[in-house]
């Protein structure tokens, strides 16, 4: 299997994994008082690695769960193999899996796959963003005020007291705000159109990186929340259609002590 291939197998693997756990109790133990680890987290990440190991055993691997390989290999993968820990725990359906590869510092693929409602988006650089093998894009509005945006909650007491600072400073500006506990569904839910704008006060790689990728693919735009290039050691994410993004970067500008 080629690279693509072996990401949309480790998917839809991992997918049927998390179905078949979510019917009986989930077992998970407390990471912190706002964050949980379960038992799905593990082994949904090792059938991916599995996968990865078995058709590029000398390829990196950076997880949310056991951090990142050093092989000096060419090739990166990127993982968090269940993005909505928390939902899935109490049996709401937004949750995915999230999956991306680097070469040479570069993304080059991006797969998020939402195993509840079996919908698979895949983005290959410069080849566009697809779910379900249908092409999409971002969506066209062009006011704030008729906007729907997105944030999510963090489990860093100081980015959550962030995020709420900067929320109840902009709420008003925007028609309704969600908020989904899945970062990379949210980044998702911008490719395919059904939100607009989407920021959080605290990153993580492997949370994100699959969703930047179909982002950009998808003609929107992501940077940080003061309008820097999105990388490894950014702090914070701010994504959007991209003609809403200067605006959004403005209205966010100073709010939440940033």
């Amino acid at each position: 299997m080629n690279i693509k291939e072996t990401a949309l197998s480790a998917a839809k693997k991992s997918g049927k994994l998390l179905i078949d756990l979510s019917k009986n109790n989930a077992n998970y133990e407390m990471k912190n008082v706002y964050d949980i680890l379960a038992e799905a987290d593990v082994e949904s990440e090792q059938i991916i690695i599995n996968e990865i190991k078995k058709a590029f055993p000398n390829h990196d691997i950076l997880s949310e769960e056991r951090g990142k390989t050093n092989t000096e290999s060419d090739y990166l993968w990127i993982i968090d193999p269940l993005d909505g820990t928390i939902n899935f725990s109490r049996g709401i359906d937004e949750y995915c899996i999230s999956i991306a590869v680097e070469r040479n510092g570069e993304l080059i693929l991006g797969v998020i796959y939402q195993p509840t409602t079996e919908k698979l988006f895949v983005a290959e650089k410069g080849k566009g963003a697809f779910l379900n093998n249908r092409r999409i894009q971002v969506s066209r509005e062009n006011e704030i005020i008729n906007s729907i945006p997105a944030t999510d909650n963090s489990s860093k007491i100081e980015s959550r007291i962030t995020n709420y600072k900067i929320l109840s400073a902009v709420c008003d500006k925007f028609r309704h705000i969600r908020i989904l506990g899945s970062g990379a569904l949210h980044l998702a839910k911008i490719v395919s159109g059904n939100i607009d704008v989407y920021y959080k006060t605290r990153f993580n790689y492997w949370d994100y990186a699959a969703g930047v990728l179909m982002v950009r693919e998808a003609g929107g735009e992501v940077t940080d929340l003061k309008g820097n290039p999105i990388g490894k050691n950014s702090k914070d994410i701010l994504a959007s259609n991209g003609i809403l993004h200067k605006p959004a970067l403005e209205l966010m500008k100073g709010r939440g002590n940033l």
